[in-house]
């Protein structure tokens, strides 16, 4: 007997079939099959026959994490797509310490794990961070976030655009916005917007990363314009943890992010500033960049040394608390 486990990485669809693939190719002697999967997708697996479905309403804890490795599997299948969501369950063959583990990668792409298989595969999916038939596997519509970080005026043009050229595929808008009455207005009523998530600049800010992450959009728009009161949330956009990020200059060009691209959006602006008479918007452009990145690079031990502070008042608020 082959005791075969497969691991809910992936969307139901490429699950269910290739557990189908291992009961016709009948992969090893007399296979045994169970599928791990979370509670509100297990109906997708009951019929699939002599197949043991184990489902988790929540996170596994450590008893069924021990009860798990008790099993020794002797296959253990994952799937490493490309897609954000089962980030965690997807070190479980790591940690279950199968005899064998297998990576289905897409497109027919499988592969024994090994650590030198695991590094081409993060460098091949660095170049491509979905496989070719990632939308045959998921339900129709690509949810894109837009952020406002231009003014209401280039984000209704970059809509228009977007409406003429089919970017995504059959695309759900929704916009995080300023909470000003006259941004919200100007976005109101616009069919091509499902949703309007207003905020308050900085406040919440936290709140507002864990909530956009959760919703695990697959694009974002992004808007360059150089206008430089938008800078906290440019680097905000940044670490939504979104594989594709579409960026809008302020002709209203856009193209999909990487750093080749963005250099010659630098570059671009950079030979616009020494074409001018005054130099004045070339200057403007350095120090808009050079702040950027002094920023971006400051803004991680910044945090750091809010949390260190938040901890030591928490800390000094319990001993108050607990002193008699």
């Amino acid at each position: 007997m082959t005791r075969i486990l497969l691991i809910e990485t992936a969307s139901p669809k490429r699950i269910f079939e290739k557990a189908e693939q291992v009961l016709k190719s009948g992969t090893g002697p007399s296979p045994e099959i169970t599928i791990l999967c979370r509670e509100k997708t297990s109906r997708f697996f009951r019929p699939l026959p002599a197949v043991k479905v184990r489902a988790y309403a929540g996170p596994i804890g450590y008893r069924e994490f021990k009860n798990l490795a008790r099993e020794r599997f002797d296959i253990a299948f994952a799937f490493w797509t490309g897609e954000n969501r089962h980030g965690r369950w997807k070190l479980l063959p790591l940690l279950l310490r199968p005899n064998e583990t297998r990576i289905v990668a897409g497109d027919g792409n499988e592969f024994r794990l090994t650590w030198k298989a695991i590094c081409r595969h993060a460098i091949f999916r660095f170049r491509h961070p979905l496989p070719t038939d990632h939308y045959s596997y998921r339900p129709p519509g690509e949810r894109v976030l837009i952020i406002q970080s231009a003014e209401p005026a280039y984000v209704r043009r970059a809509l228009d655009r977007l409406k003429e050229n089919a970017l995504f595929i059959d695309p759900r808008l929704s916009i995080f916005c300023r909470n000003r009455p006259d941004v919200i207005a100007g976005f109101q009523g616009d069919p091509m917007l499902k949703e309007i998530l207003p905020h308050s600049e900085a406040r919440d800010s936290w709140s507002h990363w864990r909530a956009l992450r959760r919703q695990r959009f697959d694009a974002i728009v992004l808007f360059l314009t150089g206008d430089p009161s938008y800078w906290k949330v440019k680097i905000f956009a940044f670490l939504l943890g979104t594989r594709r990020i579409l960026i809008f200059n302020e002709t209203n060009d856009c193209f999909f992010f990487n750093f080749r691209r963005w250099l010659g959006l630098m570059a671009h602006r950079f030979h616009a500033g020494l074409g001018s008479e005054t130099g004045s918007r070339w200057a403007h452009s350095a120090r808009l960049l050079v702040s950027l990145v002094l920023k971006s690079v400051a803004l991680p031990f910044r945090f750091v040394w809010l949390l260190l502070v938040w901890t030591r008042l928490r800390m000094a608020g319990l001993r108050r608390s607990i002193e008699p």
